[in-house]
C-alpha cells in the first residue's frame, strides 16, 4: 500500500508520499521502506506514482531517470503535455522495453484472466439453487457477467473504447495475438473452448481487458503536478497505466485540475491510496465510523417507527403494510437528511477552515502540511503493529513558479 498527499494553492503545488513498497503476496508479504514515488520529469513537473510500482520490473524512478536523460531539459506548455511526453516516450521504446518481455507479461495476464473465469463459472455452479445444467452454461454465464462489466461501469454506462488503441483494431489484435491465445483457452478449456462461437467470445473477452477502461489487472496511478510554461497556477493530471500491449500503454486520464482558474477552486486537497487517517482528520470523522453511523441511522429508525406502529395498536399484517410504504419513501428520507447534516457539519466545522488556511498558505506550509497528512496513516500503521505498507520517511516536493520543483523532505 501506500499513503500519498497532494495540496495546491495559487502559489505552489506540494506531493507527499511515505517510502513502503510491498513485494510478493499471500499471508507473507515483505515490506521495505526504500520507494522512490515522487518522481522530478523536468524543472517545474514532477511525477507521483501509487499502487503498481513497475512496468516489465522496471521501476517507475528508472522509468522516470530515463525521460529526464532524454526530456529533463524540455519545457512544456502544460502538465498535461508533460504527461503526454512521458507516456510517448514509454509506447514503443524497445529498448526500455522488449517485446518478449512485453508479450510474456501479456500472456500470464490473459492466463490469468481465463482462469479466473473458470473459477468464477465453478463457485456460480455450485450456488444452491443456482440452476445451471452443467459447467459449461455456468461458464457461459460468468463470461457473459465479465463482458457486461467491461463493457458498461456500475451505473451502467458504456464504457468508451481507450484512445491510445485506436489502432489495435480486433484484427490486428486477433493477428498479433491470437495464436497465444488459441493456446491458453486449449490450456484452460480444452476442446469446450474452442467451438467457434465460445473462441469468439472468448477473443472478444481478451481484447476488451485491453480496450476498455475497467482496469482488472493490475495497475498504477499517476499524478503530473506542477506548472507548463503557459501555467499561471499549478495544475495536476491524473491517470492510470497497466500494462504494455503491441508496444503502447494502457492508460485512461481520470481528472484535471487547475487551481484558481475561472471557477476553479483556490485550494485543493487529493489523496491517494492509504488514507483514511487523512480522511478522519480533514473531515471530522473516520469513514468507517460515518458508514456505521449511516447505518445505525436507518435501523433506529425503521426500530422506532415499528415500536411506534405497534404501541398505537396496529396489528401484525396493519404494521408490514406501513412500514412497506415507509421503506420505500419515509425512512430513506429521512437518513438521506441525516448525511447532509452532517456533511454540513463536516464542510463548515473542518474542509472550509482548513482550505481557507491552505489557500492563504505559503509553499513551505502547504508542504509541511502535506507531510503531516501522511504522517497520519504512518502513526496509524506503527500504533496498530499492523503491516498495512505505509510507513518509513515521507519525501516531500514543493513547485512554485518563482522557486521551480524543491525538494522540503527527502530521504537519505
Amino acid at each position: 500500500m501506500t499513503s500519498e498527499v497532494m495540496i495546491m494553492n495559487r502559489q505552489a503545488v506540494a506531493l507527499a508520499a511515505d517510502s513502503a513498497v510491498t513485494y510478493g503476496g499471500g499471508p507473507d508479504p515483505v515490506v521495505t521502506l526504500e520507494a522512490e514515488k515522487i518522481l522530478p520529469l523536468n524543472g517545474s513537473v514532477a511525477l507521483m506514482v501509487y499502487s503498481r510500482g513497475d512496468v516489465l520490473g522496471r521501476s517507475w524512478s528508472q522509468i522516470a531517470h530515463a525521460f529526464r536523460k532524454e526530456h529533463g531539459a524540455s519545457t512544456f506548455d502544460t502538465v498535461s503535455e508533460c504527461a503526454k511526453a512521458f507516456f510517448a516516450f514509454i509506447d514503443g521504446n524497445r529498448k526500455l522495453f522488449p517485446e518478449r518481455e512485453e508479450r510474456e507479461e501479456f500472456e500470464e495476464l490473459m492466463r490469468a484472466a481465463f482462469l479466473t473465469l473458470l473459477n468464477h463459472a465453478r463457485a456460480m455452479a455450485s450456488y444452491p439453487g443456482a440452476g445451471y445444467s452443467d459447467d459449461a452454461e455456468a461458464f457461459e454465464a460468468a463470461l457473459e457477467l465479465y463482458r457486461a462489466h467491461l463493457a458498461h461501469d456500475d451505473s451502467g454506462k458504456a464504457r468508451p473504447d481507450l484512445p491510445v488503441y485506436e489502432a489495435l483494431t480486433r484484427e490486428r489484435f486477433y493477428a498479433v495475438y491470437g495464436e497465444l491465445l488459441d493456446g491458453l483457452i486449449a490450456e484452460a478449456l480444452g476442446a469446450f473452448g474452442q467451438e467457434e462461437s465460445m473462441r469468439a467470445r472468448l477473443f472478444d473477452f481478451a481484447y476488451m481487458i485491453v480496450t476498455k477502461p475497467a482496469f482488472l489487472e493490475p495497475f498504477a496511478g499517476l499524478v503530473f503536478a506542477g506548472f507548463g510554461s503557459n501555467d499561471i497556477f499549478p495544475v495536476f493530471d491524473h491517470h492510470y497505466a497497466s500494462i504494455l500491449v503491441d508496444g503502447v500503454m494502457k492508460r485512461a486520464h481520470d481528472e484535471s485540475t487547475a487551481v484558481g482558474v475561472d471557477d476553479g477552486p483556490n485550494a485543493f486537497v487529493r489523496t491517494f491510496a492509504q488514507a483514511d487517517m487523512t480522511h478522519a482528520f480533514l473531515r471530522g470523522i473516520h469513514p468507517l465510523m460515518f458508514d456505521m453511523m449511516i447505518s445505525m441511522n436507518l435501523v433506529t429508525n425503521e426500530a422506532a417507527a415499528e415500536a411506534a406502529l405497534k404501541e398505537a395498536g396496529l396489528g401484525p399484517q396493519a404494521v408490514g403494510e406501513v412500514m412497506e410504504k415507509l421503506h420505500r419513501g419515509a425512512l430513506p428520507a429521512l437518513t438521506g437528511q441525516f448525511i447532509r447534516a452532517a456533511h454540513a457539519v463536516s464542510q463548515e466545522e473542518f474542509i472550509s477552515p482548513f482550505i481557507q488556511v491552505v489557500a492563504a498558505s505559503g509553499k513551505r506550509q502547504i508542504a509541511e502540511t502535506a507531510k503531516s497528512l501522511v504522517e497520519l496513516n504512518i502513526l496509524k500503521s506503527s500504533l496498530h503493529m499492523t503491516q498495512t505498507g505505509v510507513g518509513g520517511d515521507v519525501d516531500v516536493v514543493m513547485i512554485s513558479q518563482t522557486g521551480g520543483l524543491e525538494w522540503y523532505a527527502r530521504k537519505a
